[in-house]
């Protein structure tokens, strides 16, 4: 109970601290009444002891679900970004600079992952909205900090997120929703969302089929819009031909021993998901770190081998040969996945473990899909869309849709 509490409580401090907060308001009462609940399971267990009832007794009195259930306190969240959101007045223009993703890393290790996305997403909309004369303006923001951030456009190109509503934007942030994944903790927290207020997203781009379909259940309008990522300009062949490595990236022990001895002789592992960095440094190091992986794989990669969405799809795009393998974790993984689907073959542990897995010498030409892509974003960052512009932009979400060059 301890825990859960101070968890609680670090989370209204941190990021949602106004004396108004509707959270903060129930936790003085949520406090008292674990006091009383307290109070009476332990007169209980003195009664109940000699039934050999204590042990059930002793789980009770430090089970959180016993002072405030898991959805209560998911609705508590949810009203807790409805009164941010509905209190916030606009004070920015949101067509002066974008907003750009970094992420909290607490433990002090980092996914690179991560920061290779917002580099991607920087680049697509360079790519879509900068001119010679005006660069483009990016603002860093905390991707869990989005309710509390003012102005600017946010293209919402990330994965979706645990026990908290506080990547939403408030009404004087943009959304532009493509290459979204959520989470099962975000998928319940949008649904008490949905069912307790008239908040409504629209015009959802999903990364994954899964998210895609989760968004089609809840009445959102919603499409397959695949990944920033896919969007890096393909190396050049200068490159592809000084290119000697295998990189074998985020690899169990036993991915690793299953992999052909010849792509062992000149083989470099890499850990994207666990990148170390002191708490005296910043976002930035993190940053600078992602874009010499990226510049590593792509002057040195032949092979990449990995279970990483996020070194999957970037070097797929730089034009380098990849082999994924789906990460062995206790839930189902392949959902997040489906970005990939008609573009790159994905793999099991069994099937490296069978020996049917092809390692290619050539990456697949995704040029077509990458246009595709920023063309979406082109269109869909614009506020109004003539006639044609819409039918264009619905042919264009369809191709990247039914895009597949496997089968």
């Amino acid at each position: 109970m301890a825990s859960i509490k101070k968890a609680v409580r670090n989370w209204i401090y941190r990021t949602l601290n106004k004396e108004e907060s509707p959270i903060r308001q129930h936790f003085a009462l949520i406090e008292e009444q674990n006091r009383a609940l307290q109070a009476d399971l332990s007169r209980l267990s003195n009664q109940l002891s000699p039934l050999g009832l204590l042990p059930l007794i002793n789980e009770e009195l430090v089970n959180p679900v016993s002072v405030l259930h898991k959805n209560d306190f998911s609705l508590l969240i949810c009203n807790e970004y409805l009164h941010q959101y509905h209190n916030k007045q606009k004070t920015k223009d949101y067509t002066d600079h974008f907003v750009s993703y970094c992420y909290e890393a607490p433990a002090g290790y980092a996914n690179l992952g991560d920061y290779i996305q917002t580099l991607a997403t920087e680049l697509a909309i360079k790519q879509c909205v900068e001119k010679d004369s005006t660069p483009v303006k990016f603002e860093q923001v905390f991707r869990s900090h989005l309710t509390n951030h003012q102005g600017g456009t946010c293209i919402m190109q990330a994965w979706y997120e645990h026990k908290s509503l506080t990547f939403l934007p408030g009404p004087d942030t943009r959304p532009i929703w493509i290459g979204t994944h959520f989470n099962a903790d975000a998928r319940n927290l949008l649904n008490i969302l949905y069912n307790n207020s008239e908040y409504r997203l629209s015009d959802v781009g999903c990364r994954d089929k899964s998210t895609l379909a989760f968004c089609q259940s809840m009445g959102m309008s919603s499409y397959f819009s695949r990944c920033l990522t896919l969007t890096l300009p393909k190396r050049s062949s200068e490159d592809t031909n000084g290119a000697k490595y295998t990189y074998v990236v985020d690899c169990s022990e036993e991915i690793i021993s299953l992999l052909p001895v010849s792509l062992k002789k000149k083989c470099r592992v890499v850990s994207q998901r666990g990148f170390r960095f002191q708490p005296w440094q910043s976002c930035e190091t993190c940053r600078t770190a992602a874009e010499n992986l990226l510049e590593e794989y792509k002057k040195n990669a032949k092979l990449v081998i990995t279970t990483a969405l996020h070194c999957a799809q970037p070097c797929l795009a730089l034009g380098i040969p990849v082999v994924f393998v789906y990460p062995v974790y206790n839930y189902k993984e392949e959902e997040r996945f489906s970005s990939m689907d008609g573009i790159l073959p994905q793999y099991t542990l069994q099937d490296l473990k069978d020996g049917t897995v092809v390692y290619p010498e050539k990456a697949p030409d995704i040029e077509e899909l990458k246009k595709a892509i920023l063309r979406n974003l082109r269109l869909s960052l614009k506020t109004e869309l003539s006639k044609e512009e819409l039918e264009e932009r619905n042919n264009v979400r369809k191709f990247v849709e039914e895009y597949n060059i496997i089968n």
